[in-house]
């Protein structure tokens, strides 16, 4: 049930969404209810979206970590049963940026 999650936030460079907390339990149960889960599942992926920003802000990428977790928000839907984003740029800006921070 949470594959999809794990996906979803590799994708992202493990990371995704906004600042707040509530916001990212707003979107886990989202994810969550439209893949199927459970409350463990929803806590789960909060735990892995506070480390990607966590990550974000340890590589001073702040700035594409929100620019992508804006676009998560705005174009985040459920599609046979998967989660799914417009956010390929965004994600591409960050993981570019981590990258670049790492020396990778």
């Amino acid at each position: 049930m949470f594959k999809p999650f794990i996906k979803l936030t590799a994708a992202l460079g493990l990371t995704l969404l906004t600042a707040c907390g509530s916001s990212y339990g707003d979107r886990c149960d989202t994810a969550v209810q439209c893949s199927g889960g459970n409350d463990k599942d929803v806590d789960a992926c909060i735990a892995a979206l506070n480390g990607a920003q966590d990550v974000a802000a340890a590589y001073d990428c702040q700035d594409a970590y929100f620019k992508h977790s804006d676009c998560v928000d705005r174009s985040g839907t459920c599609n046979d049963k998967r989660f799914e984003t417009s956010c390929k740029d965004e994600a591409d800006a960050l993981n570019k940026c981590e990258n670049a921070a790492s020396g990778q």
